[in-house]
Formats: structure tokens, C-alpha cells, sequence
């Protein structure tokens, strides 16, 4: 092991870490509307999102913990794609993605979907580092299966590790996917959010409009910034939010850490989508 190549790169992102963070952080601060956080209690809040027609079932006031997790570009995929069988592969090297397209799709139902692409996925030579995704059903719908690589026993909710199956008229045609091969832990870890506070806070900023639902809320690693060659992650909630008169779910990102509201980017995997399905 390159324990010089390591420190050098420890020394550059924890540089440009603290750097990047400050900007991030009030870059990426919602102007505060009406409301104020240090007038809205957890009873307050409820009773405040009732009166605007805004549902939501009970929140856990439970806090979870991460890290500052960077990763850098591999060529994993480029250096294993030629183990696949059965499929016409390109690859995408300016994204770092390979793009599937099936020989002979398979046929999945509204029932069967998952468990059908799940068994398909685990067979040999059909996916890479197959065993390193789990299927996220809040961003999936009927065009598409979206599957999440796990990190650090958390799923990476972010284009940088993603598998996508494209589904057409009841049949798997093929599917994208990136992959991120090594993460290196940049401190200690911390405690984040829990998702009652992440919810208050979008509402607090008017990110949550009236006449809403709020379907779920999901902590996983996302995307926060690229530094000097190297991305990176942090916890990040995210709330499904359907408007109940156009039933269009959009996606909001909540710093886990600091509570800041994320804008969405071009990085993202879930900056919005239609009603998803199993």
C-alpha cells in the first residue's frame, strides 16, 4: 500500500474540505420565511402543518450518525465489463458509467418486478458488484428500477453509485450503472438529524407547500461537494413530498449534519420523480 500516495491525498481533501464547507454550508441555507425555528416546537409544528393541509403519519425522533466519506474516480467497471454475458455493453468514460443494453429482455409484472430483477441481477455475469446494491422503491416507478450501492452500512442515494434497470412495457431492455470502489472516512463520527427535525426544518424554510402529503423520509449518504479530484459525501434526509392535486412527488435534501436544506444537482438521483412503484 501507497502510505504516501494516502497522506497526500488526506492532506488535499481535508484542505479543500474546510474550504468548500463554509461555502457549501451558506450556499446552501434556504432564506427563512415567517416562520422561525426557535418559535417552532414539535407540537407547534404538527398542529402549524394541519391547519396548511399538510399530512404526514408519526416521526421518529431518533438520531442516527455518519461520517465525511470521499471517494475518487476507479475504473472498476472498465477493468471488469468484459465478465458479462448476454448484453451489449458501451461505456461511458466521462461519467464513469456502463450502459447495458439486453439481448433478450425478460418480462417482469407489477408483482413480480422486484424479486424477478433481484434474482436476475444475483446470477453470474448478468450484473457487476451486484451484491453491493439494494432496491430503493421511493425513486423507482414503472419505467425505471433503482437500485442504491451501500456504503458504510448506509445507501450512496446518488448518480456516482447507482444501478437502473429500464423497464418498457413490462420488460427489463437493460440498465445503467456507476460504482464507487473505495471511501475514505475524513473524521470522526458524528451525529445527525433525526427525521421529526429534518421534517421541521423544510417546513420551516416553506420548502413543504400546503396541500401536501409527506410519503417518506430516507437517511443515506448523497453528494455534497467535489474537492480537488475527489467527491464528497455526507448524511443526507430525504422526504418524499406529493402534491395531492397534481400527485407529483418531488424530493427534498436536508444536510444531516448542519440541518442546512440542499438545492438539488445535476449529481442528485432523486431531485424529483412521479408516483413510484414496487
Amino acid at each position: 500500500m501507497d502510505f504516501r500516495k494516502i497522506e497526500g491525498i488526506f492532506l488535499i481533501v481535508f484542505i479543500a474540505l474546510d474550504i468548500f464547507l463554509f461555502f457549501s454550508f451558506k450556499s446552501n441555507l434556504t432564506p427563512v420565511s415567517s416562520r422561525t425555528t426557535s418559535s417552532t416546537t414539535p407540537t407547534s409544528f404538527v398542529r402549524e402543518m394541519q391547519e396548511d393541509n399538510i399530512s404526514v403519519n408519526k416521526l421518529s425522533t431518533k438520531r442516527g450518525s455518519g461520517y465525511y466519506l470521499a471517494s475518487q474516480p476507479n475504473s472498476a467497471l472498465q477493468q471488469n465489463y468484459h465478465k458479462l454475458i448476454g448484453q451489449t455493453v458501451s461505456l461511458d468514460a466521462a461519467q464513469m458509467t456502463l450502459i447495458s443494453k439486453l439481448n433478450d429482455p425478460f418480462r417482469v409484472t407489477t408483482k413480480n418486478r422486484t424479486s424477478v430483477i433481484h434474482d436476475w441481477m444475483k446470477t453470474s455475469g448478468n450484473v457487476l458488484f451486484a451484491d453491493q446494491y439494494q432496491y430503493v422503491p421511493e425513486v423507482s416507478d414503472t419505467t425505471r428500477a433503482v437500485y442504491a450501492q451501500k456504503v458504510d452500512g448506509q445507501l450512496l442515494m446518488d448518480s456516482h453509485g447507482q444501478l437502473v434497470f429500464q423497464v418498457r412495457n413490462g420488460w427489463v431492455t437493460g440498465y445503467t450503472q456507476t460504482y464507487i470502489n473505495r471511501l475514505l472516512k475524513l473524521q470522526e463520527m458524528d451525529q445527525t438529524k433525526s427525521a421529526q427535525e429534518a421534517v421541521m426544518l423544510l417546513y420551516t424554510y416553506s420548502e413543504i407547500p400546503a396541500n401536501s402529503r409527506i410519503l417518506w423520509q430516507k437517511l443515506a449518504y448523497g453528494w455534497l461537494l467535489d474537492a480537488k479530484g475527489s467527491t464528497i459525501y455526507i448524511p443526507v434526509w430525504y422526504v418524499g413530498v406529493e402534491n395531492r392535486n397534481s400527485k407529483v412527488v418531488t424530493i427534498k435534501r436536508v444536510n444531516a449534519f448542519t440541518g442546512a436544506v440542499l438545492k438539488s444537482t445535476s449529481s442528485d438521483t432523486t431531485s424529483a420523480t412521479t408516483s413510484s412503484s414496487s
